[in-house]
Order: C-alpha cells, then sequence, then structure tokens
C-alpha cells in the first residue's frame, strides 16, 4: 500500500446535468449539442455515472456517493474542483463561475470534514469575490509525497490564490502557462496533466515553450518520470484527464474514460501497464465529456483518510 494514493474517492450523482453556459467561455472542450433533450442528456449521464460507479466498485475502489437536489447545478458531476482532503484540513475552494459555487453544499463538505477528521479550511473564499480562483484539484496536480503542486495560470487558477494556497498548506506550487484547443489559456490544469506515483502524463506541447522546460525538470525533481502525450489526444481525447487509485490490496489503477483510452498507443498503454504496474479502467462517458468538458478525473474527488 502506498499512502499517497487514494483508495476513496467521493462522485455527484447529478439532478440535472447539462451544459453550462456560465463556464463554456473559457472551457473550450464544452459543446452545446441541440440534437438531445435536456431529459435526454440527464439519462444517459446518470447511466455513466452509475456504471461508472459499478465500475469503480467492483474492483475494490470505496466510492461516496452524494446526491445533487438542485436543479441550477449542471456541473455538479465534478466535484474536485471545490473541494479536497488531500492536505490535513478539508479545504473549500473559490469557483470562477456563480452556479458552480452552488456547489459547496454543506451537508457534503461538513459529513466529509466530521468522517475523516479534518477541519474544515474556508479561508481561501475570501478571494472569491475579488476574482481570486483556485478550483481545486482541477487546477492543482499534485504529487502528494512531494508535496509539490503543479498549476496551469488561467482565470480559474490565479497567482494571488495559488500564494494564499502555499501559506496554509505546506505545499509548494510550480506555475506556468499551457494553451488549450482554442489558443488561450487552458482551463484546468488537469486536462492536460495526470501524477500518478512514479509518473506524470503530460500534453508537453501544450505548454509555452519558455515554461516548458522548467516544468519537465520540476517532475523530474518530484521523482516522477514524464509520459508524453499529444494535444490532440489531450483535447479531443481527454487523455491528460485521468487519476490514479489503489484499492485495499494496493492494487494500482489508472482510471480515464473510454474515449481516452481508445487514443492512447500500445507502447503508451504499455508503459502504464507493465512499466508502472497499473490496471487501465476506462469507463464510456461520452456524453459527461462532450457537454461538460471534463472527464473522468474531474468526476472524482478523492478522500484521504
Amino acid at each position: 500500500m502506498n499512502k499517497h494514493i487514494p483508495t476513496c474517492v467521493a462522485m455527484v450523482r447529478p439532478k440535472k446535468f447539462g451544459f453550462n453556459a456560465q463556464t463554456a467561455g473559457n472551457n473550450a472542450f464544452q459543446n452545446n449539442i441541440e440534437s438531445f433533450t435536456p431529459q435526454q442528456i440527464q439519462d444517459i449521464a446518470l447511466l455513466e455515472f452509475d456504471n461508472m460507479v459499478n465500475l469503480l466498485k467492483s474492483n475494490q475502489i470505496k466510492v461516496k456517493v452524494f446526491q445533487d437536489n438542485a436543479g441550477d447545478t449542471p456541473d455538479s458531476i465534478f466535484p474536485n474542483n471545490w473541494f479536497s482532503t488531500f492536505t490535513k484540513e478539508t479545504i473549500l475552494y473559490p469557483m470562477y463561475s456563480e452556479n458552480r459555487r452552488k456547489e459547496r453544499k454543506p451537508n457534503i463538505y461538513n459529513k466529509i470534514s466530521n468522517d475523516l477528521r479534518k477541519p474544515l479550511n474556508t479561508k481561501l473564499l475570501k478571494n472569491e469575490k475579488k476574482g481570486g480562483i483556485l478550483e481545486g484539484t482541477g487546477s492543482l496536480v499534485a504529487h502528494y509525497e512531494a508535496k509539490t503542486a503543479f498549476a496551469a495560470l488561467s482565470p480559474r487558477t490565479t497567482s494571488e490564490t495559488l500564494d494564499k494556497f502555499e501559506e496554509l498548506t505546506e505545499y509548494k506550487t510550480v506555475r506556468f502557462r499551457a494553451n488549450g484547443p482554442d489558443g488561450n489559456l487552458i482551463y484546468h490544469t488537469n486536462v492536460m496533466l495526470t501524477m500518478g506515483d512514479e509518473y506524470a502524463i503530460i500534453a508537453t506541447d501544450s505548454i509555452l515553450e519558455e515554461d516548458r522546460q522548467r516544468v519537465l525538470d520540476s517532475l523530474k525533481d518530484v521523482g516522477v518520470e514524464p509520459l508524453e502525450i499529444s494535444n490532440e489526444q489531450a483535447y479531443e481525447n481527454f487523455a491528460g484527464n485521468m487519476l490514479q487509485l489503489q484499492n485495499g490490496k494496493g492494487d494500482k489503477f489508472l482510471v480515464m474514460s473510454a474515449q481516452a483510452k481508445s487514443s492512447l498507443t500500445s507502447e503508451q498503454k504499455d508503459r502504464i501497464e507493465n512499466k508502472f504496474g497499473n490496471t487501465i479502467l476506462a469507463p464510456a462517458i461520452h456524453m459527461i465529456e462532450k457537454i461538460g468538458g471534463g472527464s473522468a478525473r474531474c468526476m472524482m474527488a478523492e478522500i484521504f483518510f
């Protein structure tokens, strides 16, 4: 068992999943599909969600499922953006859009805080009204053993809030700039970077040239080997949006979407599975990806006991 790899995740079952117009301005991965009715989109998303939960549980990974009861939170299926438990506290994070701020539900964060006996820290929320945003483990891709978090700067990941995060925790941050498919700063770090215990899956070419070597050197400094993916794999197939988990027996898994897996080369899959010893779990979540602009990693918030 590696204490730095989570054995449990929290997931939120949506009440009304759909296209979020409030976030579409800086999330180039979202698509508004008008050929499906809102109810059809919700029904398909629920099927995808439930199948993913069942896949994780069938591999003895613990899943805490919370039911969203609000009808005005179309992105509630992505809880990793508003809380984390990888430090000594349960931290709440400042969110970019108004309707995503409604996802921070006291019944969820109080239960998690109490169950883990990790006190609630809301200090970062003071930055929210001033535009100081940091969207949890969407913004922060951390190597937990090295206490180092990588952060792609954007309107959803601001330097002043990263400064505050460093003050509140024992973590240092590696900040850089990366462009998304529209040529603007990528909206979340975890779309182009996945951190494993021994490796990091990274869309290297998305990083601005003047920052690129510094990021690669920093990954080596924390003791991981870069496994490079193309911008096409990251942008069109969510191949950077993955999460490493383990079960109670210490078996290691890398969770990604079916679309992400299908984009990987045989060599990339061989390194993940054989060199680094991870079983790939790849649920089909096509509707969630297409409409929400997020993938498997975004759906899981790690629970560290």
